[in-house]
């Protein structure tokens, strides 16, 4: 498996849209640095990380957390333009 392709099923809609919101707060944030935004940023991360070791890392030993994380990102930012109003 290429390491810019996430695997088929890893991450759902219903999570990319959870995952978009939280990415969202803190990616746009009028002040990233605000608790907020650093909140939002905590919990993007470690739902992230869990996915990550429940569905990726035991099945896809050759996609790394760093090309997972980015990938997701795009995803995220991608989710935002086409279900934004």
């Amino acid at each position: 498996m290429s390491e810019d392709r996430i695997p088929e099923g890893a991450v759902t809609r219903t999570e990319l849209a959870e995952l978009a919101s939280l990415f969202d707060r803190f990616e746009f944030a009028f002040d990233p640095r605000s608790l907020q935004a650093r909140e939002a940023e905590s919990e993007f991360e470690t739902r992230l990380r869990g996915i990550f070791e429940q569905r990726v890392a035991s099945n896809y030993a050759s996609v790394t957390f760093a090309a997972f994380h980015c990938r997701v990102k795009s995803l995220c930012r991608t989710f935002l333009k086409k279900n934004s109003p």
